[in-house]
């Protein structure tokens, strides 16, 4: 796995509080890792998916005016945003004001900067938008290259002391804990490890136990306190959901490949996507870059 070094951080805002905690949560991480934030607006566009056929000329022109007016006015107050946020905290801050669908031009501006991170607020979605349309940060999530972290308006704090990490038998490369620990030396926080057993016999517990002892002793070679936790449900985000209340978790690292079997369905589905809307606390989610059915585990140490 690449090195997770970041020293970049992408931050949406659309000045609604929920972005601003999230710009809260990239401000925390960059004076503890040194990175450098930028600061991504879009103002969307009415002219998107229309011909100059379906206005008259004048109206296009109308509109293309109240628009360049919006974008300047955005671009203006983003960037007295970054002119505050690197006054207030001696961190250096970018701003890009861009125009167009908001799930496009966040994952333009995370490769034009080459992002180690991006961390966006979420309003969540429920019902049928939840299933069928989804939230712009899981679209974002679903494409990215680089990890999301996504903050609920729920959240209260800022930093991370206690940080879950759900797994279940399947095959999994070991990036996921490494993001994990990364995480955890950063904020000095304790990993809980939580496995998931799925399956109705005695030996898918047994193996599932094995497997939490096995991170576990990974995760206390970098000196980083963990705690283990095993238990059967076929409810993967009520279980996942539940434990991070009980152990006061304020971080949840989303394994993208817990709810799907096939190759062609690996990246992030309805579990990673429920998790990502119903989770009042941040939740770290990762893009794998190993081929789930190819990795082997025992190069780890697995």
């Amino acid at each position: 796995m690449k090195a997770f070094d970041i020293k970049k951080i992408l931050v949406p805002i659309d000045f609604s509080d929920t972005s601003l905690k999230a710009l809260d949560h990239a401000v925390y991480m960059a004076k503890i890792s040194g990175a450098v934030i930028t600061l991504v607006h879009n103002t969307g566009s009415m002219m998107v998916n229309t011909s100059p056929g379906e206005y008259y000329a004048s109206s296009i022109d109308r509109l293309t005016d109240y628009e360049n007016e919006v974008f300047n006015k955005a671009k203006e107050h983003l960037q007295n945003l970054a002119d505050k946020v690197e006054k207030k905290n001696g961190i250096k801050t970018t701003a890009i004001t861009t125009s167009g669908r908001v799930k496009d031009e966040i994952i333009g501006a995370a490769k034009k900067i080459k992002a180690d991170i991006i961390i966006m607020g979420t309003h969540g979605t429920k019902g049928f938008r939840e299933f069928i349309i989804g939230s712009n940060t899981f679209r974002v999530i679903n494409e990215a290259k680089c990890p999301v972290l996504s903050i609920q308006g729920k959240a209260k704090t800022i930093g991370f002391k206690n940080i879950l990490l759900p797994f279940r038998d399947k095959p999994h490369s070991r990036e996921k804990v490494d993001y994990a620990i990364k995480i955890a030396e950063m904020y000095g926080a304790t990993i809980h490890v939580l496995g998931i057993d799925t399956g109705d016999k005695k030996s898918d517990l047994k193996k599932i136990e094995l497997e939490a002892n096995q991170i576990k002793q990974i995760i206390e070679k970098h000196n980083i306190k963990c705690k283990v936790k095993v238990e059967s449900s076929a409810y993967l985000s009520d279980k996942i959901l539940k434990h991070a209340k009980k152990v006061d978790a304020d971080l949840i690292t989303n394994m993208a490949d817990m709810d799907r079997m096939r190759v062609s369905e690996y990246f992030m589905g309805p579990f990673s996507q429920q998790i990502v809307n119903h989770s009042p606390i941040p939740v770290l989610s990762i893009r794998p870059s190993y081929n789930p059915e190819t990795v082997d585990l025992h190069g780890y140490g697995w």
